[in-house]
């Protein structure tokens, strides 16, 4: 459980960098532009908000272990809106200006993206918890061959495509 939580909260990770990036290209400006204030108090926001994140997933995964199927609606709102919230609030508590917090399309971003890494920690959590599939594999994996080229053969064998084993090409 504890790996999907840190899966999920590297995904959150990754949709920040990815949409802020984008949105800092699209608008023309940054996630801060109160001046005083430097990215490392956003940097310092998202980073508390990560640790939210990875409490309110915990808290989702008690209550799926504990025999919820159904995705909490109230839990999914109540870790975007908190996002949103304490990006806002703890913005203005360290002196950035509105148009950096309330008014922000990062702060937008930010709760979208709670919002959404929630649904899919639902996702693969109830699907790992609750059915007896096996675990996904890529299109060219198939269930009972050897194994990939590093894998060596069971039989000690090590295959025509080695220039070791003396076979001609």
């Amino acid at each position: 459980m504890w790996g999907v939580i840190a899966a999920v909260v590297i995904l959150a990770t990754a949709l920040i960098t990815a949409s802020w990036g984008i949105l800092s290209v699209m608008i023309g400006r940054t996630p801060v532009t109160t001046r005083g204030i430097g990215l490392y108090a956003a940097e310092l926001i998202v980073g508390l908000l990560l640790l939210s994140l990875a409490w309110g997933l915990w808290n989702q995964a008690l209550a799926y272990l504990r025999g919820r199927r159904a995705l909490s609606w109230s839990a999914v709102v109540v870790l975007a809106g908190g996002a949103y919230l304490a990006w806002s609030l703890l913005g203005m508590a360290v002196g950035m200006q509105m148009q950096d917090t309330w008014l922000s399309p990062f702060a937008l971003a930010l709760a979208i993206i709670w919002a959404v890494c929630s649904i899919v920690f639902w996702v693969v959590l109830v699907r790992r918890i609750y059915t007896d599939r096996p675990v996904p594999q890529w299109p060219w994996e198939r269930r009972g061959e050897p194994g990939p080229d590093w894998n060596p053969p069971p039989d000690g064998s090590r295959g025509e495509d080695d220039p070791e084993s003396g076979a001609e090409r």
